[in-house]
């Protein structure tokens, strides 16, 4: 009788360490979890270079400009839509007010390879006051303003002529990526 009590009393035991344990395990993943997940990730910048690839990607297709840049004169069509043309959309999820306020700029300067001092060509979509954001940020970098990327590239007209495009994407939702 004696042998079967200890063993009650051994199993209660164990059952109590094993409990204790599983809390301790169970808090630490908790905890982990909590440090890890706490703060957002900041993805502007990798937002900034998918709109820069895809803006680059539909106006220059294996090195060649879009035939859609160009009217029937084959001059540069000012009435060129990059938003339809491109498949672009601008609209936000409805966070802190981003319906009121569009959180993307794109800016698009096509130079003639013979003059780099002027662009024959610009096209701008978005909101225009986040471009200041860049300019603050070229000095020193701050986590509240918006991601600015610049890039460029070279293509070919059907003509021959050679093109520089300058692209400059800035993304600025810093209210939901940035702590």
């Amino acid at each position: 009788m004696n042998i079967k009590m200890d063993k009650k009393a051994a199993d209660k035991i164990l059952s109590l360490y094993w409990f204790i344990i599983i809390v301790i395990v169970a808090v630490g993943i908790v905890a982990m979890v909590y440090a890890f997940y706490h703060h957002p990730y900041d993805v502007r910048k990798l937002e900034a270079r998918i709109l820069s690839n895809d803006v680059a990607d539909c106006l220059s297709q294996q090195g060649k400009l879009n035939s859609l840049l160009f009217n029937n004169q084959g001059k540069f069509d000012e009435n060129f839509d990059l938003m339809h043309n491109c498949h672009l959309i601008f609209s936000t999820e409805d966070f802190a007010d981003w319906k009121n306020h569009v959180q993307y700029f794109i800016k698009i300067d096509i130079y003639n390879s013979k003059n780099l001092d002027s662009s024959v060509f610009e096209i701008q979509k978005g909101n225009k006051n986040l471009i200041s954001s860049c300019n603050i940020q070229q000095n020193k970098k701050y986590k509240r303003e918006a991601e600015c990327l610049d890039r460029s590239l070279f293509a070919l007209d059907n003509s021959g002529n050679l093109y520089l495009i300058k692209i400059k994407s800035v993304i600025k939702k810093s209210e939901k990526n940035v702590e």
